[in-house]
């Protein structure tokens, strides 16, 4: 439900805000035989966003859940920055642009960029739209590989909805291991898609090898940006004290195959895991995925983004310990469980 939107922010952390709206179509209804087909016409209904101030995921329910109609006049789309002294209030129809041409389209609302992405199924029906709020900065608009690593994040959002999907039609639970037994619902699903994440980067991580550590190694004291990265990979796993932490020379002669190894087996769930997350978010404190990205190598960053997202299953672990497991899926009336199979089966490859 919410838990994806920060990992936006985790991966980019140029997104200062995200806003997702489901797609609904409108139906058609003919006024006469003879009225020709029209063109189909949707809907969207913003579902929750990720709120700038607080860094909290605002869910939109009942009066808050408002119907966003393409035939609404307030909306207006423009391809310039707009004077930032005018009243952008409800111009949000970037969105049907983006619906339109289902593709991502950038646009000045609110006096700050937003970048409109469409997700769609196999048979490019859209399904969502990703409002992205990256701030008044024009250095912050997101470059074309940032967008490509959101896309990715979002492709795995909607396999993982599409597994919702297919339970909800089969009435019947799938648990993937023992810890899904325990978890409510919505951290279950945020469980998958987290797992999905972090298995993806390590097979991207795979390709390492001991050479491609020893960029790092050569540096006869790193760029404080790289020492923090390592630093909390060594505390995380365990490799050493937090008293050799500060000892570059000690610390390189960790990084070897033993360590790739154990990057490869951790399991951030396992009973023996033990990383203070707390520590770990002192030591990381204003660093961002940008600033390891341009500061770094690209084994410190793939380091990073292991470090983000072990951290980020082990938070869906926290939050499951203090809520009550066992969150039913209410099970859909007999007519919308059809609608549910045709809709479960069209999402089952995503267009990313």
């Amino acid at each position: 439900k919410q838990w994806y939107q920060r990992r936006v922010r985790g991966k980019e952390s140029a997104v200062l805000a995200v806003s997702c709206y489901v797609v609904e179509p409108v139906p058609h209804v003919p006024s006469g035989p003879s009225e020709p087909d029209a063109p189909e016409e949707f809907v969207l209904r913003p579902i929750m966003s990720l709120n700038p101030k607080t860094g909290s995921v605002e869910s939109m329910q009942g009066v808050n859940r408002e119907t966003i109609r393409r035939s609404d006049s307030t909306f207006r789309y423009s391809e310039q920055p707009a004077p930032e002294h005018q009243n952008m209030d409800g111009k949000r129809d970037y969105l049907f642009k983006c619906l339109d041409k289902k593709e991502d389209v950038q646009n000045r609302a609110y006096g700050t960029d937003h970048l409109a992405m469409c997700i769609q199924d196999q048979d490019q029906k859209p399904i969502f739209i990703m409002d992205l709020d990256t701030g008044k900065e024009k250095s912050m608009i997101l470059k074309p590989a940032q967008i490509k690593s959101i896309r990715v994040l979002f492709g795995k959002l909607v396999a993982v909805f599409q597994q919702l999907l297919e339970e909800t039609a089969a009435d019947e639970k799938d648990y993937k291991n023992d810890t899904e037994k325990l978890l409510p619902d919505d951290l279950r699903f945020a469980l998958r898609f987290e797992r999905m994440v972090l298995e993806d980067l390590k097979n991207k991580m795979s390709n390492m090898d001991v050479g491609a550590l020893s960029e790092i190694k050569s540096y006869k004291e790193p760029p404080p940006i790289i020492a923090t990265v390592i630093q909390v990979v060594m505390l995380m796993l365990g490799v050493c004290g937090e008293e050799d932490l500060q000892e570059w020379n000690k610390i390189k002669t960790y990084l070897n195959s033993d360590l790739l190894k154990k990057l490869s087996a951790f399991d951030p769930m396992g009973k023996e895991t033990k990383v203070d997350i707390h520590k770990v978010n002192d030591r990381l404190k204003g660093v961002t995925a940008t600033d390891v990205r341009k500061g770094g190598s690209m084994p410190t960053y793939l380091l990073y983004q292991w470090i983000v997202d072990v951290i980020s299953i082990i938070r869906v672990g926290e939050t499951s310990r203090a809520s009550p497991p066992g969150k039913e899926i209410k099970p859909p009336e007999k007519s919308e469980r059809r609608s549910s199979k045709s809709r479960s089966a069209r999402l089952s490859t995503i267009k990313e």
